[in-house]
């Protein structure tokens, strides 16, 4: 919805949030604002309660908890603790082309106590985070040691392997060795016993 109303029906507010008519009603009930109604007894939203709508949603996309956007609420005076609906005279109205563009600046802002609570739950994130990471490189370490000794085995049977097999193979060269110098001398004794023969005959 472009053009800024003075009432808007919940479907039409619900259409320019983007969120359901159930919803709206939800948050209704939740943070006791009083919705009026026309002669035929239907609700309708002033541009005011749309403001206090459009700050609630905007808080629940930013993550935050019900209970912290009642806090900030109640603080800003939009609301009040006994939930007897809106205080209006609270709320800013900035008349520009588009509906969220009533929403002031300082809407947003959390409290000391809320401010704290975030922080503490960033830093009990943080150091679960941590052990998280901790834990997961642990186990990488204990991964990539087994790994390693794991490679070492192997690389020390392949090696072990590889040197029975040379240690067979020389063993094989030399006894091929052995067998020609074996042959080499038997021909030559041969060969001399058969010179001294000739010797001796003549």
């Amino acid at each position: 919805m472009d053009v800024l109303k003075d009432r808007y029906s919940i479907t039409e507010l619900s259409e320019s949030l983007n969120i359901t008519d159930h919803a709206l009603r939800f948050y209704e009930k939740e943070f006791g604002l009083k919705i009026p109604k026309d002669n035929r007894g239907r609700r309708f939203y002033t541009t005011e309660l749309a403001n206090v709508m459009y700050q609630i949603k905007d808080m629940r996309d930013q993550g935050l908890e019900l209970k912290a956007i009642r806090k900030i609420l109640e603080d800003e005076n939009v609301i009040h603790e006994n939930n007897t609906g809106p205080a209006y005279s609270g709320i800013s109205i900035d008349c520009e082309d588009k509906f969220p563009a009533v929403i002031t600046p300082t809407s947003a802002q959390l409290s000391k106590n809320e401010l704290a609570i975030i922080i503490d739950a960033l830093n009990n994130m943080k150091e679960q985070v941590f052990d998280n990471i901790s834990t997961e490189l642990l186990s990488t370490r204990e991964q990539i040691s087994k790994e390693i000794h794991k490679s070492k085995l192997e690389l020390g049977a392949c090696v072990e392997n590889s040197s029975r097999k040379l240690e067979i193979k020389l063993d094989r060269h030399f006894q091929e060795v052995d067998r020609s110098l074996t042959s080499w001398r038997e021909k030559k004794n041969t060969s001399l016993a058969g010179r001294l023969k000739k010797l001796i005959g003549k």
